[in-house]
């Protein structure tokens, strides 16, 4: 296997893992269950997960998008790719270090509140529902989005579309996967919230180990 196609797969499995991650963002996690409920309100499991799905299509487009428009960018970059990486890297121990704490970055320190007063009830209102709700988690979930990001933008359009497909689904599996677990979603929230802060460091040590590696050009060796 060439040292290209290892960093590849080890880049689409960082973004799997840059999904799961930000679904267990502080702005995110601890509110699932008042989420939840205002998403799928009252009408049954069938219809939590239907628009469940439907509301992770809608915040899926708007990351994919951003993914394609940074691949493109980074073709225009291409001549300068090790230093975009070195660059990169940086920035990821920086996102990193601000995920266990160490300092904060301000912008990332909640998501941008959307008034959205329309009733969730069909599979478009879900839908909408996601893609505004993309932009409103954008900054909350910065850290591990934009490390997804930067490696995009390593690369062309196909990849970076192909990344951040990855990212979201990493993202909204579990989403979904609470939609259909809804009635101990509360239980399992509230057990977990009391480790939110070991989360979050295991999570900025796993970033900080992997812009230490794409600053020394040394991903290959997570195969």
């Amino acid at each position: 296997m060439s040292p290209i196609t290892v960093t590849t797969q080890i880049s689409y499995w960082g973004a799997f893992v840059g999904g799961i991650l930000s679904f267990f963002s502080p702005c995110i996690f601890p509110i699932l269950p008042g989420f939840l409920a205002f998403l799928v309100s009252s009408h049954g499991r069938s219809a939590a997960i239907y628009k469940a799905v439907a509301f992770s299509i809608g915040l899926s487009v708007i990351f994919i998008l951003l993914g394609l428009a940074t691949g493109t960018f980074g073709v225009f970059l291409i001549t300068y790719k090790r230093y975009v990486e070195i660059i990169g890297g940086i920035l990821v121990v920086i996102f990193g270090l601000s995920y266990t704490g160490l300092f904060t970055l301000p912008f990332f320190e909640k998501g941008i509140y959307i008034p959205f007063k329309r009733n969730v009830d069909s599979f478009w209102s879900a839908f909408l529902f996601g893609i505004v709700t993309a932009f409103a988690w954008t900054p909350c979930i910065g850290p591990a989005l934009g490390t997804i990001l930067t490696m995009a933008a390593t690369g062309n359009t196909l990849s970076g579309g192909t990344l951040l497909s990855i990212f979201s689904l990493g993202l909204v599996i579990p989403l979904i996967l609470a939609s259909i677990l809804i009635q101990v979603v509360n239980r399992i929230v509230a057990f977990l919230v009391k480790y939110q802060r070991w989360i979050n460091v295991t999570g900025g040590i796993v970033l900080i180990i992997f812009g230490f590696l794409m600053i020394f050009g040394k991903l290959a060796l997570l195969s």
